[in-house]
């Protein structure tokens, strides 16, 4: 967290594959915050001619459609091998702390100006963008869970591999300052959410150790 809370107060939230951590940005912006996803600011990452040219350098065209990189190819393939995916997210992530903190400097001289500005990083403890917020929340959930909302989109082996990847869990909720425990009840979530946002806003400090919810299966 950054020593220096910021005129608008800023939330890093996160949490792990399939935790529900989408729809608890969906409902951070019902509650008025600017919100935005890194996973939408990578997509734009990923179309700049420098990240292309080295991306393509680096793999060649197995990982290319045409002139643009193959995400899906491109992660197939990093995802198998620890170092290939840290050369990507020492290429990718000076990127994207650089245009979140672009975003939420832009979202300070808006006007009108929002209460809450919130960014989605999946990886926000393991890249250090933690220290960029005033607070960090965070959704987690039990991996057998997660495991089955990712049924459709990933393997076993593909699961438990990218599991292996992140920093565990019980680390991240030690560092957060608001963690919601998601087992499947989205009323409960948007109530954490708003109550969160609530609390931000009044000025009030965490508890010691942090607010953690439970969901209800």
């Amino acid at each position: 967290m950054t020593s220096t809370r910021h005129r608008i107060p800023r939330l890093g939230l996160t949490g792990g594959i399939g935790s529900g951590k989408s729809t608890a940005l969906a409902y951070l912006h019902e509650c008025g915050a600017a919100v935005v996803s890194s996973d939408h600011i990578v997509h734009a990452i990923y179309d700049r001619p420098a990240i292309i040219a080295a991306i393509q350098a680096r793999y060649g065209q197995k990982v290319m459609t045409g002139a643009n990189v193959n995400r899906q190819a491109l992660g197939s393939l990093v995802f198998r091998d620890q170092a290939e995916l840290q050369w990507l997210e020492q290429l990718l992530h000076p990127h994207v702390h650089a245009a979140v903190d672009e975003w939420a400097a832009a979202q300070d001289k808006s006007r009108p100006r929002p209460a809450l500005i919130v960014a989605e990083v999946p990886l926000l403890f393991e890249t250090g963008m933690d220290t960029s917020f005033d607070f960090v929340m965070l959704i987690t959930a039990p991996a057998e869970i997660r495991r089955r909302r990712l049924s459709a989109k990933l393997t076993d082996e593909e699961f438990e591999r990218r599991l292996a990847l992140q920093m565990p869990e019980d680390e991240k909720v030690a560092r957060s300052h608001f963690v919601f425990h998601n087992t499947g009840e989205r009323k409960a979530l948007r109530e954490f959410v708003g109550q969160t946002v609530a609390r931000i806003l009044a000025g009030a400090e965490p508890p010691a150790g942090g607010d953690a919810r439970e969901g209800k299966p």
